[in-house]
This record gives structure tokens, C-alpha cells and sequence, in this order.
């Protein structure tokens, strides 16, 4: 095993930064990717396992049923295998177990930008699967498949026919814009005989997608919260949770899932590390974070406009679900 580029992309500083300006723009907002702490990533463990949300049953479902048919698109004796923001590995060994009974060789390079969920992911699959070779990268998507990139060209044995993964639904946490931006990006560091695999969350009924971040335990409400919980902790800060309530629902023009932070009163916070005050009316909300949902045929049009081709859409019964395998289009290669 290897952790290569072994960097620790959040920190404080960053934290402070966003924090500061967040809050002074209106609306106000935080990035949703400060949820990540340690308790933050225990917390949406535990949203994962609530009968309501259904994004993570739903893709493990259709990678159990898919990963043959995946295995015999792809057509090879050995691959590659990348991953953006691998977290805790779980669904990825769905994949990984069919592969390593049809391939002998095969790499995995999971990508995150926390070093510790990096390193236990890597020592947990060393142990369950010893002929899987893993390559841990510690960065952001798009800097860590670069890294790759050159790793690869260098290091002998490694499969040359690659597969990207991009699980859990995340590029939902994109705008439209962000989202097309990223799979340029991905486009422009791919090659013509690799293949992406990513998640999309599709439209539905309006009821099932705000009961899945309204859980009935309340996970989600505290995972939410837990954000004002790190800026205190980290940036001595004085929220009262109890002041701040979680609201969650669907924007039907936007076609997106909103979460946010509603003030109960009018109150000032202060912030130690940023050395300033920040006041709420009550009512106004802090924005989280965005899960955009996609019919067919936005999806289509995504990726297409990105220099991507469908090869697959695997689907649940239901269309709740789509994973699409994708390959580069061959004439995109230059852009």
C-alpha cells in the first residue's frame, strides 16, 4: 500500500475563510464539504442506515445487479480502478469483489481529501482483500487524478485500462454550472479507452426526496447542526444550537434539495477565530447544501455537453437511481 501525495487539504485556515465569508454574503452559506469532520462522517454513516433515505440502498442494489454487465462491457484482463472521494469504501467493495474473482491483476486508487479516513479505508481492503494493490492519493478530485496520471506513467504492472467512480449521488451536490465544469475537467485528464462510472439522483415524488432528509431519528437534523458545533470547536465560536433549527426541502424550479440552518431569533454570534460578530434575524437561514436531482434527459444532456458518451444506464425498477457508465467521445479528445 501507498499513500501518495500525502497532504491534508482542509485545515483551519480554509475553514476560517469560508466561515467568514459565508456568512457575511446574503444569503448566508457554508460549503457543505466542513460537514466532514469526524463526527460529521459518523453522523452521515448513520443517515445511510435510515429507512428513508434511499440513495445508498438503492445504489448498492444496482451495483449487486450491474457489476457483471459492467465487467463484460469493459472487456478486459485487468483494470484500474479510481475513485473520487472513496470514503469508507463500502459500496466500492460491491465492485471490487467481482473484479478480483474475474481479473488477476487489479489496482485501486482511491482519492480523499481526509488523510485518516484515506488511511483506514486502505488498511481495512489491505486486510479483506491481500491481491487488491491500493494507491491512496490524499487531494481533491481533479488534482488527484493528475497525480495518477503522472504516478502511473512511472510505475510498472499497474493496469493501463482504467475505470473512474464517482459514487453516492455527490455530483448532486454541484450546481448545474459547478457540475459541468467538473465533468470538463474529468474530460480533459481521461482518456479515449478509460470509463466513469458516476451516481445521479433522479427526479421523483416530492415526498419521498424531503422525507430522506428528514429522517423521523432526527441524523439528519443533527448532521446539519454538527457544522456550527465544528465552527465552535475549531474557530471559537459561540452558536447555540438550540437557537438554530435544520429545514430541508425541495426547490421544484431548481430541482434541488435544499438544506439549511433557520435562526429561531434575532441574535448576534461571535466568532473568536475570525474576530467578528455575526447577526441573524430570525427566520434567516444559513444555506448548507444543494442536492440537485436530474430527469433523463438533463442528464443526457450533462454529460454529453461535457464530451461524454452513455456505454450504460443501470437503473432500479423504480427509475429512482442511475448509474451511467461513461467513455470519452473520441473527436472531444482535443478540447
Amino acid at each position: 500500500m501507498l499513500i501518495y501525495n500525502n497532504e491534508n487539504f482542509i485545515i483551519n485556515n480554509e475553514f476560517a475563510k469560508n466561515v467568514e465569508k459565508g456568512l457575511a454574503d446574503k444569503p448566508k452559506h457554508i460549503s457543505p464539504k466542513f460537514f466532514y469532520d469526524k463526527i460529521g462522517s459518523k453522523l452521515f454513516e448513520g443517515i445511510c442506515d435510515q429507512p428513508e433515505y434511499y440513495l445508498n440502498r438503492i445504489e448498492a442494489q444496482i451495483l449487486n445487479k450491474s457489476a457483471s454487465q459492467i465487467i463484460n462491457i469493459l472487456e478486459e484482463k485487468a483494470i484500474s480502478v479510481i475513485e473520487l472521494g472513496n470514503g469508507n469504501s463500502q459500496k466500492t467493495r460491491i465492485l471490487l469483489r467481482p473484479f478480483l474473482a474475474n481479473w488477476k491483476n487489479v489496482s485501486y486508487f482511491p482519492i480523499d481529501v481526509s488523510l485518516k479516513m484515506l488511511k483506514n479505508s486502505i488498511r481495512d481492503l489491505s486486510r479483506e482483500y491481500p491481491n487488491l494493490r491500493i494507491f491512496g492519493v490524499c487531494s481533491d478530485y481533479i488534482k488527484g487524478l493528475i497525480k495518477i496520471n503522472e504516478f502511473m506513467k512511472f510505475k510498472r504492472n499497474i493496469p493501463n485500462k482504467r475505470l473512474i467512480i464517482f459514487l453516492g449521488s455527490s455530483i448532486g451536490n454541484f450546481d448545474p454550472k459547478e457540475a459541468n465544469a467538473f465533468l470538463h475537467s474529468l474530460s480533459k485528464y481521461i482518456r479515449n479507452d478509460d470509463a466513469l462510472l458516476i451516481g445521479f439522483d433522479l427526479e421523483k415524488d416530492k415526498s419521498i426526496l424531503e422525507k430522506a432528509y428528514n429522517d423521523k431519528k432526527g441524523i439528519t437534523s443533527q448532521f446539519n447542526l454538527n457544522v456550527l458545533s465544528r465552527i465552535n470547536k475549531e474557530l471559537d465560536g459561540g452558536f447555540e444550537l438550540s437557537s438554530f433549527e435544520h429545514k430541508s426541502f425541495y426547490n421544484l424550479r431548481e430541482h434541488r434539495i435544499e438544506m439549511h440552518l433557520e435562526s429561531k431569533l434575532d441574535q448576534k454570534v461571535r466568532i473568536g477565530a475570525i474576530g467578528k460578530e455575526f447577526h441573524f434575524k430570525e427566520g434567516e437561514t444559513i444555506h448548507t447544501e444543494n442536492s440537485y436531482k436530474y430527469s433523463k434527459n438533463r442528464l443526457y444532456g450533462l454529460v454529453k455537453n461535457a464530451g461524454l458518451q452513455v456505454m450504460a444506464n443501470f437503473t432500479d425498477p423504480k427509475n429512482q437511481y442511475s448509474l451511467i457508465l461513461l467513455k470519452k467521445i473520441p473527436y472531444a479528445s482535443k478540447s
